[in-house]
This record gives structure tokens, sequence and C-alpha cells, in this order.
């Protein structure tokens, strides 16, 4: 952390005083750091015993308790140097499981816990807290920051927009324009400017442009006091960085508006569903598991806490022990994901995330014995296995009858309008995997010796895995620990990863991207498991071989914290948005800790601004995975730290595995309203819109409830309607107004006495009526307020959530058709009047403010 020293120089009136400048952008004279990254540092030396173990929890990693550990010197000094945003982070030390402040933490900016306790706070970027207060009719030039070479400052989203950003000091600008003009010589528009995240004496002021031709010119306005001050790239040869009194577009910043980041069209429109597929639908006995000694076939609506027949009886075997939970199998597979895509369809969800399908043994698929190869539990029970098995010549490799199954499921889901992208495990495999299996033979003489992370070799030949770690033994790194049970691909500082497993998994994405040559039969993309294990190295040249095949591919990380590393247009399209999951959860979830609308706003805008707004709009904005507890379950268990302290076998009863109440359902009907009509792509946790609650892994992985597989056997274990036609609604609302899609984003207006927060999502340039007003009422009572808007007196708009005035229209017979939505005749029509629009919210409710005259969005 560092603090700058500021000039008590202020620009007044239209005086231009000089500041630095580099690539063509605006910025002070200010000290960096040393090294890239924050050193968070616990000093344990003085503690009797020594601490054991130290973990980093924080804001930036959901207060995961034992998602960070920090390394020993071997004297009780335990570091981690971790890479931040600009802004304040809380954190604390977790010693040996207890919750510890840390002293060198900067005291100013530290946090009540709302435990009786504080939070520490570290601050990364600038500081504003020694600058003089903004004066009015004055700007301070030098807290000015703009760098066109940052896509955080200057994007160009797609040909004919851009997205810019300005910060200055908090409360030293009134309001903001950008003026655009083509050319030297062309005519400036002018856009406006929003204020958005402040933090630290800093404000961000960010908007939209209509790009008018290229080669283009733009000047920033920023008003105070009535005066204007306007912000070019240069002063006729003078000092760069100045403010004039007038716009002067020749000597404006200057850019050919050349997008350098694209991001699939199509996933924009996306609303997303992840399938874990062995608890999603048995489509076919024929290829059920449980003739393994690990895994038992398990009756599809048993009751699931309970011991089934063939399991050993008592608690303590549930978890622990016989662990019979883990040997469940219950035969979901690819054919039951087919019969069940027109329930999909009736949802209107257009894209699946499909876990991981390939061969392995467990039932989630993350330890790959073939990544060539869909599973046979999946598709074809003992399949005959393909020619060219043991060959690393993709040309020798074959498509099993197995794989022929999936390939035709593929062209059934495209038929049917749904993309399809897989889960990408590129950095381990499990112990069955044939290149392992012949490293523990072979030992060093292996061919595929340097395909994994091997810290020794056995020394005697073959080796056993009961001989791992020990004398003899082979020492290997596995993403579960050193000698764990998913080995990880060896590391290469110039390629990412070494040569053996850099190839194969380039071929690996070729064969499912473009089956045959053709990619027409093949995937639309991939979600890649622990993203951030992998080095950039690979994923940059990854991502050329993924949209040399089909740029339109989508691409997106497992990456928990905040992705900007991730996402500047070189490795991924887009992250599973935990961000967003993190900020709903402290809003929509929790009580005592619950996030204020201003706290909630803030975080929004947060949102918003943090990645380039291509990325943005493509990010899988979920609240829960395969990794977390249901959505549901949350609600049961409010004011925890988001996926923390939500599994039985780790929290015992601290955690409830209870049936929400009615008023929780209510609650989470409204999270998931919200989520249609936020910046970004939905994304559903199979079962969600279904009603199903459970606590963290592997709880969360239950089979799916289908009505035509009631009763049940656990109580209250049943298809939950009411939740499901809400979710249908809400996705019918998102489908059906563009703005929710492509409409920018700002905070319109947040009332913490109320509960309420609003916000606008508005097409830039768009024809008139292509915004919409998003209202959440996150209180238990009734509120009639009257929120601001930018539209005309007398424009009349129609609550899209109201199912009273704007009725479902189901799909029709074409394949590929969703639910929309349909305003009737005598829907109630809400007036604008000065400036405001008038309703009466009902309790936990979400209302979309929009006209009547707009056109379907989906595609």
């Amino acid at each position: 952390m560092y603090r700058a020293a500021f000039n008590r120089e202020l620009l007044t009136g239209v005086v231009a005083l000089a500041a630095l400048a580099w690539a063509g952008g605006v910025q002070a004279a200010m000290p960096a750091q040393a090294e890239a990254g924050h050193e968070f540092r616990f000093d344990g030396r003085a503690m009797d015993p020594k601490p054991k173990a130290v973990f980093l929890a924080g804001s930036f990693n959901g207060w995961n308790p034992t998602a960070e550990a920090m390394v020993d010197d071997g004297a009780g000094v335990f570091t981690l140097r971790r890479d931040l945003p600009d802004g304040v982070h809380l954190y604390k030390f977790v010693v040996d499981g207890n919750w510890t402040n840390d002293p060198g933490s900067d005291h100013d900016l530290e946090e009540q816990d709302g435990h009786g306790g504080t939070n520490s706070a570290v601050l990364i970027g600038e500081d504003a807290r020694k600058l003089p207060p903004a004066e009015p009719g004055a700007v301070r030039l030098e807290a000015i920051r703009f760098d066109p070479s940052k896509l955080s400052d200057f994007n160009v989203v797609k040909d004919d927009l851009l997205r810019l950003s300005l910060r200055v000091q908090a409360g030293d600008v009134d309001a903001a324009n950008v003026w655009v003009a083509a050319g030297e010589k062309g005519t400036l528009q002018k856009f406006p400017l929003w204020r958005g995240e402040s933090a630290m004496g800093f404000e961000r002021w960010s908007g939209v442009a209509g790009i008018p031709g290229k080669p283009m010119r733009y000047v920033f306005e920023l008003v105070d006091g009535g005066k204007s001050f306007f912000l070019h790239a240069s002063g006729g040869g003078k000092a760069a960085g100045r403010l004039f009194p007038t716009p002067q577009p020749e000597l404006g910043f200057a850019t050919d508006a050349r997008v350098t980041f694209a991001t699939p069209e199509w996933a924009k429109h996306a609303v997303w569903y992840q399938i874990f597929p062995e608890r999603f639908r048995n489509g076919d006995k024929a290829n059920d598991p449980g003739d393994k000694n690990y895994e038992r076939l398990t009756a599809w609506t048993a009751e699931w806490f309970k011991t089934q027949p063939g399991e050993v009886s008592g608690d303590e075997n549930f978890y622990q022990g016989a662990g019979n939970v883990w040997q469940r199998r219950y035969g979901g597979d690819v054919q039951g994901i087919r019969e069940k895509l027109p329930y999909l369809r009736s949802l209107g969800v257009t894209a699946l995330y499909l876990n991981p399908v390939f061969e392995a043994s467990s039932m989630h698929k993350y330890d790959a014995r073939d990544f060539r190869h869909i599973d046979d539990n999946f598709t074809v029970r003992n399949t005959p296995t393909a020619k060219g098995e043991k060959s690393e010549d993709p040309a020798t490799w074959e498509f099993t009858e197995g794989d022929r199954v999936f390939l035709d499921f593929i062209a059934e889901a495209k038929r049917q309008g749904f993309r399809v992208v897989l889960d990408g495990v590129f950095n381990h495999v499990g112990r069955d995997h044939p290149y392992f299996r012949d490293v523990m033979e072979k030992g060093a003489a292996s061919t595929y010796a340097g395909w994994f992370d091997i810290d020794k070799f056995a020394d005697v030949s073959p080796t056993t895995e009961d001989l791992f770690g020990k004398p003899g033994g082979m020492v290997f790194k596995a993403w579960d620990g050193i000698n764990g049970h998913l080995p990880k691909f060896k590391h290469d500082p110039v390629k990412g990863l070494a040569a053996g497993p850099y190839e194969h998994m380039m071929n690996i994405t070729r064969r499912w991207m473009a089956p045959g040559g053709d990619v027409s039969r093949g995937i639309d993309g991939w979600r890649l498991d622990v993203a951030n294990e992998v080095p950039s190295a690979f994923w940059r040249d990854w991502r050329k071989v993924v949209k040399g095949i089909n740029p339109e591919a989508y691409i997106s990380g497992e990456i928990w914290s905040p992705a900007q590393h991730w996402l500047e247009g070189d490795q991924f399209d887009g992250v599973m948005n935990y961000q967003f999951a993190m900020a709903g959860q402290r809003f929509f979830v929790n009580q005592e800790r619950a996030s204020t609308p201003t706290q909630f706003a803030r975080e929004l805008d947060r949102l918003v601004g943090l990645y380039p707004l291509q990325a943005g709009q493509v990010v899988m904005n979920l609240y829960d995975s395969h990794d977390t507890d249901r959505l549901a379950s949350m609600f049961v268990n409010p004011d925890r730290p988001y996926d923390g302290q939500n599994r039985i076998q780790d929290n015992g009863p601290d955690y409830s595995a209870a049936q929400p109440d009615p008023t929780q359902w209510s609650r989470l009907k409204q999270a998931i309203a919200f989520q249609m009509t936020f910046v970004g792509a939905p994304m559903l946790y199979y079962g969600t819109e279904a009603g199903m609650w459970s606590p963290d892994d592997p709880s969360n992985r239950m089979p799916m409830v289908w009505q035509d597989l009631e009763p049940y056997a656990g109580a209250g274990v049943e298809f939950n309607e009411d939740v499901f036609r809400s979710t249908r609604r809400s996705i019918a609302v998102r489908r059906t107004l563009p703005a929710l899609v492509d409409g920018y984003f700002r905070v319109l207006y947040a009332n913490d006495g109320e509960g309420v927060v609003a916000f606008l999502r508005e097409i830039a340039g768009g024809a008139p009526g292509s915004s919409a007003v998003v209202i959440v009422n996150r209180s238990g009572v009734e509120r009639t307020v009257g929120v601001p808007v930018p539209m005309e007196n007398g424009t009349r708009v129609v609550n899209w959530m109201n199912p009273d005035g704007v009725e479902l229209v189901l799909p029709g017979d074409a394949a590929d058709a969703r639910p929309t939505l349909r305003v009737r005749p005598d829907a109630m029509r809400h007036i604008v009047t000065g400036g405001k629009v008038g309703l009466t919210l009902q309790p936990w409710s979400v209302a979309v403010l929009a006209g009547e005259g707009v056109a379907a969005s989906g595609k």
C-alpha cells in the first residue's frame, strides 16, 4: 500500500495548468509499487505453540476461511502475495481456525465485522485522503486519470459502440460528458457520462457513445459549479493533458476506434443452465453404472440422507466410515438430457453448460481417464474401444458408438436452439489415466514422464498407489495435494504446459469443436476448470486455436476472484461470475450482515466497471453451482461467507438442511428476477427453478426433481411449480426486452430506509422506448415509491413482471422457440410525471418498467 503526495494547485475558471501525460493519457506523478501484488504478512513467531496453518480470508475471496493458504518461512512468519484491483479490501487471517486481525492494517479504513470486532483493511492504489476538499467551480487536474491504452478507460465494444471511463476527485464534478467527432473536421456529438463507483476520495464517470466514423477524436467535458472544463489530449504543442474553455476536436484524443476484443454475440443473449450429467435425468437404463466395487446404483427418488439398500447402516457412514454417499450412482446420462430439452425450452434456457462428460471413474468426472471419449455410463455401456487408443496422432482417433450418441445429442440440441459448452479440465487428470499409469509402471523411462509434475520417481517398478509418498514410492503434485487423486500436468515457462499435455489438449480441443473437421457438429465453447491454476501462456495460445476453429465459440474461466487479468482479449471471453454471486448473497440473502441498497448500488457499479463491456455482457451471472450450497439453502443459512461453512460434514448442525419457508421462497424468486435484469448472461444451476435445496458438496448434487417421477421419499421433496413459473416469467422478461440484454447500466435510486434500489438499462442511441427501469423492493412490507427516470413526462410504461397485465406466451411449434411476454389491453399503465414514475411494490418484489412497443431480444 502506498499513499500519494498531491499538490494543492487548483484549476479555477478557464485557467489551464499542465499535468504529466503518458501513452496519450492523463496522469499525475505517482509512485509505483515495487512488485506486482500486495504482500500479506502474519508474524506468528511469538505464539506458543507456533501456528500450523494460516489462511487469508477477505472481501476479495468471499471470506472463505480455507481458500488461500499462506506460506510459512519455517520460523513462523506466514506470507502471501496477491494481485488485487485498486480500492479498499477488508480481510482477516484465519490462524489454526481462529479469525485474527492484522496489526499492520490501515486502521483508518477498518470496518465493523458485525460480530463485535473489526475487519482489517488495505488500500490498493492511490489515496486521495490528503487532497484538499473539492471546491465549486473548479476541477483538480492532477486527480484526473484517463489512459486510453487500458480497456478499463477506453474500450471499443463493437464497430459502432464505445465505452469510456474517467476518474476524478470525488465531489469535484457535478456532471460529465464526452464529445465525439469523426476526423478533425467532423461535427462533435455529445454523450453523457454517469457517476459510478466511488472509493477513497475518487469516483469514476463512465458511459457509452456511438462511433460517428473512423478515424475519430474525442474530448471530455467536466462540469462543476455551472462551469465547463474540456479535457484534451494535447494543448496545441504544449504540455499534454490540459483543460480548455471550449471543445476543440483537433486537439482531442485520436483513435481509429478499432475493436481489439470481441466476444460472441450469441453469448450476450444466452440464458445458461448448468447440468451435472449423472444427476439430471436417467434416459437409458442400459448404460446405468453400479457394477464396480466403488459405485452403487441408487433409486432416483430415494431419501437422500437415509441409508439405502446395500449401504452400511449408521449415520456415521454417510460421509465418513463407509462413505455411502460417495459411492452412489443414479444413472443420469446424455439420453436423459436430450429427453428434457423440451422442458428446458419451456423454461426459456438457450445455452447448456455440462459438467465433465469424458471417461472417468468418479460420478463428477473431474478425474479424466480419457478426454477422447464420452463416458460410457453417459452413452453406451461397455462401448468397444476405438482404434488408435495408444497413439498421440489425432488422425488415428476414432469415434466410438458412445461418442456418436453424444454428437447426435449436440445436433439435436442445436436444432432446438441451444448452444452447448463443455467443462474443460486442462489442469489435471485422474490416477486411472493411462499415461499416468504408464509413468507408474515405467518411471522415468515412460514416454509420458515429462507430462506430470513429479518430484520423485519410484524406486521400484511398477510402483503402486499404496506406496505413494512412502519409501520407494513415487511423489507427485496433484490438484488435491501431494500424491492426491488428481495428478497435475507439468508446467512450462514458455508454453504454459509441458509439450506433451500442451499438444494433447490442443488436439482434444479440435476433436470436440470440429468432429471430423466439421464445425457444425461441434460444441460451442468451453468452461475451464480451475483456470487460474493453468499458466496464462497456455491460455493465450489456446484461445487462438479455439477462435481459429470457430470465431463465435465462447470461452469462460472458473475464476472466483476479480478476473481482469484473464479478460483483456487474449485469454477468455468471460468467467463464472462469482463476484456477482457474492454481491447478490450479501444483498438478497443476508440478514444481520446484509448490504444496504446504497451499498448494493455501489457493488453493482463496481461489477459493471470491473471488465471490458463486451466481457461483462457475456459473463455467467450465477448464484450457485456444483461447488456451493444451493441458492434456496443460502436463505435458510444467511450471514455466512459465500461458499463457506456450508458443508454438513464440516459444520454439523450449524448448517440447516431444512426446506425454505414461504418468505424465503419469495426472496429466492426476487433474487432470480434481479439476476435476469442485470448486465451479463444469467446462469441457473439445475433444479434451482424446481425448488431444490441442499448444503454444499455432495448434497448439492442430488438427483433432479421431476414431476413424472413423484413422489420422492424425502419430506417436502417435490417439483416447486410456483418457483418454476416465477423463474420462467423472469427469463421471458429478459428475452422480451432488448434493453435487459444490450442496455448500459446506471443506478437511478437507492433508499436504505425503504429497502429499495432502482437502476436503468438503456441502449445507447437506441430508438425511443429502448430502455427499462428495474426496481427492487428488498423489504418485507409494501412500498409506494417515486423513482426518477430519464423519460419525458407523459411517457406510459408497463410493469412487465406483473402477471395481471402482462401474459406469458408459451413456445409454439418451432423447435427453437422460447417463452415471451405480451401486454394485455387492460394492463395498468404507469405515467411519468415530474420526471418520476410512481408505483406500489409488493414485499420482496422486482418491477421492470418499459414501454409496450418493444421487440424480442432473444437470439
